[in-house]
């Protein structure tokens, strides 16, 4: 699994995958969409390798070009039982990863964490009213 930003690599990464899939599929997709992807990919100067034995999911491209991959197989090719399959898995992915997030920035959770009860310990903070540090002065001064 490679982290790519660029969108020239992921271009590349895409046509290559595409360059494995019969011609029907890819005549699906629209001309101005693979256009768009051969100029961005013209500027990238990676080697994309693709195994032909295995799944995409097990393929060394980036996680954005297979999410590129994925969108372009359910706008232009999945028929309305595939789309609506792709769409739930989509939708529970989605689903798990905002509550992924509500448990990682939990209030509850964030200062449990950090906080190590066996050293802490409460300490009593007792402010002194102006009249009873005034008498303490006072007795001060007459005990020298």
């Amino acid at each position: 699994m490679i982290e790519v930003n660029n969108f020239n690599v992921i271009s590349k990464e895409v046509l290559t995958v595409l360059s494995y899939c019969d011609k029907n599929i890819i005549n699906k997709i629209p001309n101005s969409l693979i256009k768009e992807l051969v100029n961005y990919a013209a500027d990238s100067n990676i080697e994309c390798v693709i195994d032909s034995e295995k799944k995409l999911e097990e393929q060394n491209i980036s996680e954005e070009s297979k999410d590129l991959i994925a969108l372009i197989y359910y706008s232009f090719i999945a028929n309305e039982e595939g789309k609506k399959e792709i769409k739930e898995n989509w939708d529970i992915n989605e689903t798990k990863y905002h509550e992924d997030l509500k448990d990682k920035y939990n209030v509850d959770n964030i200062f449990k964490n950090n906080i190590n009860n066996e050293n802490m310990r409460l300490v009593e903070y007792k402010e002194e009213n102006i009249f009873i540090k005034f008498i303490k002065k006072i007795i001060n001064k007459l005990k020298k």
